[in-house]
């Protein structure tokens, strides 16, 4: 060993071996990828022949100048695709088009509707239902947080309450999901539905179970309302997304092999393409399109695209000039990943937010599949990095966000959220060179950035963690339920602390059977008479318990169960 060299020398050589040159290599030196795409055949004579698709199709359209074409054919697309979003959103005689998740009764929280489910009902009683259009994909938008229907617990699916044994569902069920489930639509394309509203009456014994791959939830006490569905059909039912997807997927992979755009006009395309795919196809915020959102974020889409083109575009693209073919394959599969990504994502048992509710048992796998491929992927990209000299000039402009998130996260109240327009903006820079990794990539990043500030808007990568819950518990106290202090036809809780009537507390809402029967309600137990149970009728029935504060309910406990004995306990999961 030699000693005289010291051990810090030793690990600074080590360090740039492991990082390659420290001097990025000039991007005209750069060498584009150096096998093309390749088609290999055999002639009648026996002999192989092996052709180059990229060459015939670029001498093709520099020859016979098709570049000229491409402002005519992007006016035409452009037409057409008016033609198509006039026929998804604005058909002559098309019903009125709802999102996935809508219901006749609101779902949340437990004492949405009021006293007695009044206030659903007095809003519902003068329509009565009606017809609608769903659009398709609905089976793929399930809750995003627990949610408790009698004792049973649903989560990770639409909620669909009923139809068990026939197209009866309870008022709160949402419409298009309960729809697939008793096969009045198509799961992919959607349609028309009749929803049939029964006034005033109770409806019980309402049966769940599997049907067309949704899970409904069965309901036997009475609830206040409910709904019947019936097929229907007419002009403008149908969802034309997958249509409008694959014409504008030919379209792209036309104009990007024969007409030969610049880079700049490609990327403009891209953007400009995948923000109105997002906004009014593939993801829409709004039902029908809200077209001041669409136009105000169009700007700030091509701005963000703008700095991608000097950072990583332009360099990769010049790369591809001479490789149409191999550009619109595998540009444009990365780039339909990613402008489709919640549908695709969407079939995927991935729908658990990491950090608050987790990844699924059967998604772990999948999860772990991805990861994978994604660190093959940087693996690769690294490597070439390395080679022209850049891996040390990304590091060391990189290496600063990792104190500076790590501060963001340990804000007080605050949590740290990487957004879909974030991860992009840190990954489109290192996949800036002109290789088959870079291409597909940033095109799948692109993409994402899309879909992200398309769905959210520019979200800070810190966010209030309150602002984060939606339809989650948010901690807040509960009343303390007393088994001891009940019996058969009562059921007590303990006083509220005097600590809490300072807060604010005023009372009790009890919610029996998914319906608030008390509101505010000052004493420390209610009866089965008080809530019109009567003797409980043979049946389970559930309570639910939570304190009113500046005329606001705070978290509701778990259901308490009124078994059939008159014993209680509470549900379990």
């Amino acid at each position: 060993m030699n000693l005289s060299i010291p051990r810090f020398t030793r690990l600074r050589r080590l360090v740039r071996l492991i990082l390659g040159p420290s001097t990025p290599t000039p991007d005209d030196e750069i060498p584009s990828p150096s096998t093309p795409l390749t088609s290999s055949s055999t002639l009648p004579n026996h002999r192989a022949c092996t052709t180059f698709p990229d060459k015939g199709v670029y001498r093709l359209a520099t020859s016979c100048r098709l570049h000229y074409a491409l402002i005519p054919v992007l006016l035409l697309w452009a037409t057409a695709n008016v033609l198509l979003i006039r026929e998804q959103y604005f058909a002559p005689s098309s019903p009125q088009t709802i999102g996935c998740t809508d219901s006749l009764w609101s779902d949340w929280p437990p004492d949405a509707c009021g006293l007695n489910g009044t206030d659903c009902d007095v809003a519902l009683n003068g329509e009565g239902g009606g017809r609608y259009r769903c659009l398709g994909g609905c089976t793929y938008s399930p809750l995003g947080n627990p949610r408790w229907v009698g004792g049973s617990e649903v989560n990770r699916r639409p909620l669909v309450i009923g139809g068990g044994d026939g197209p009866t569902y309870r008022a709160d069920s949402w419409i298009c999901a309960s729809a697939i489930h008793a096969g009045q639509i198509s799961p992919t394309l959607g349609g028309c539905v009749d929803v049939n509203y029964v006034f005033a009456s109770s409806t019980s014994n309402l049966l769940g179970g599997w049907s067309n791959g949704i899970l409904s939830a069965p309901f036997l006490p009475s609830f206040p309302g409910s709904y019947t569905l019936s097929p229907s059909s007419g002009p403008g039912c149908w969802d034309i997304h997958p249509f409008i997807s694959a014409f504008n997927a030919l379209m792209l992979f036309l104009t990007t092999v024969f007409l030969l755009p610049s880079p700049a006009v490609l990327l403009g395309t891209l953007i400009i393409l995948g923000w109105g795919q997002i906004q009014l196809v593939s993801n829409p915020r709004y039902v029908p399109p809200f077209w001041e959102y669409i136009f105000a974020g169009l700007p700030p889409a091509l701005l963000g695209g703008y700095w991608f083109y000097r950072v990583a575009f332009k360099r990769s693209l010049e790369g591809f000039r001479e490789l149409p073919v191999e550009l619109a394959l595998w540009q444009g599969l990365g780039y339909w990943i990613g402008i489709e990504s919640s549908t695709i994502f969407a079939r995927l048992p991935l729908s658990g937010r990491i950090g608050y509710d987790g990844i699924p048992p059967d998604g772990k796998g999948v999860l772990a599949v991805l990861i994978l491929i994604v660190a093959f992927i940087a693996v690769l990209q690294a490597w070439d990095l390395r080679k022209y000299g850049m891996l040390q000039y990304y590091i060391v402009r990189y290496i600063w966000l990792v104190p500076v998130l790590v501060v963001l996260s340990q804000i007080p109240g605050y949590t740290l959220r990487i957004h879909h327009w974030f991860y992009p903006m840190l990954a489109i820079p290192v996949l800036s060179l002109p290789n088959r990794v870079s291409i597909f990539g940033q095109a799948i990043m692109l993409g994402l950035f899309l879909d992200g500030i398309g769905r959210w808007g520019w979200a800070g990568i810190i966010q209030q963690t309150a602002s984060l819950l939606g339809d989650a518990n948010s901690g807040s106290y509960i009343p303390d339920v007393s088994f001891a202090n009940s019996t058969l036809t009562m059921l007590s809780w303990l006083a509220t602390p005097r600590n809490l009537t300072r807060l604010g507390i005023t009372g009790v809402q009890v919610v029996v059977d998914d319906v608030l029967r008390l509101a505010n309600h000052t004493a420390t137990n209610v009866t089965l008479a008080q809530v019109g149970l009567g003797d409980g009728g043979g049946i389970e029935h559930f309570f639910r318990l939570a304190y009113m504060a500046n005329d606001t309910s705070l978290d509701f406990t778990d259901p308490i169960v009124r078994l059939v004995n008159g014993s209680y306990a509470f549900a379990k999961p």
